[in-house]
């Protein structure tokens, strides 16, 4: 096997294995199965597509038509072109993992990440106090429902 045969593949398993992906086969070259992994937007709202690119090299381009065809190939799941620079040849070492994806997706991501944040407390406070805990809910959820008004 070549080495870009070798960064790819390793890419690909990695990105799966992080994202909780399913991996394609045959790196995402079959008509019914585009793309190199991809999540269930069945099973998530926040399911992905993505398409990787590695390199050894200082740096990779990433063009409209690279993206267009992500678009496409993640067929209702939201696109993401993932990004690696390898270390050396020997593949051992990244020097870093990118993810580019579409700005709303990411403004999304974040505002559900701030959402579990407040919410966080709240559903530890109702496992602190168990079934007796409505009195306790209701104000959490008052106290929460300000902050977010605020």
């Amino acid at each position: 096997m070549s080495v870009n045969s070798d960064m790819g593949k390793a890419h690909e398993k990695h990105l799966a294995l992080t994202l909780g992906m399913r991996q394609a086969r045959g790196s995402g070259n079959q008509w019914r199965d585009p793309i190199d992994a991809r999540h269930n937007r069945l099973d998530t709202e926040y399911a992905f597509a993505v398409d990787g690119k590695s390199t050894l090299a200082k740096s990779i381009s990433i063009t409209r038509a690279m993206w267009d065809k992500a678009a496409e190939q993640a067929g209702g799941e939201r696109p993401m072109l993932a990004l690696r620079f390898y270390g050396d040849a020997s593949l051992t070492r990244v020097h870093a993992d990118l993810a580019v994806c579409d700005l709303d997706d990411f403004a999304e991501l974040l505002e559900a990440a701030r959402m579990w944040e407040q919410a966080k407390p709240v559903i530890e406070q109702i496992i602190e106090h168990r079934p007796r805990c409505m009195p306790v809910l209701v104000d959490s959820l008052r106290r929460l429902q300000e902050a977010d008004t605020a």
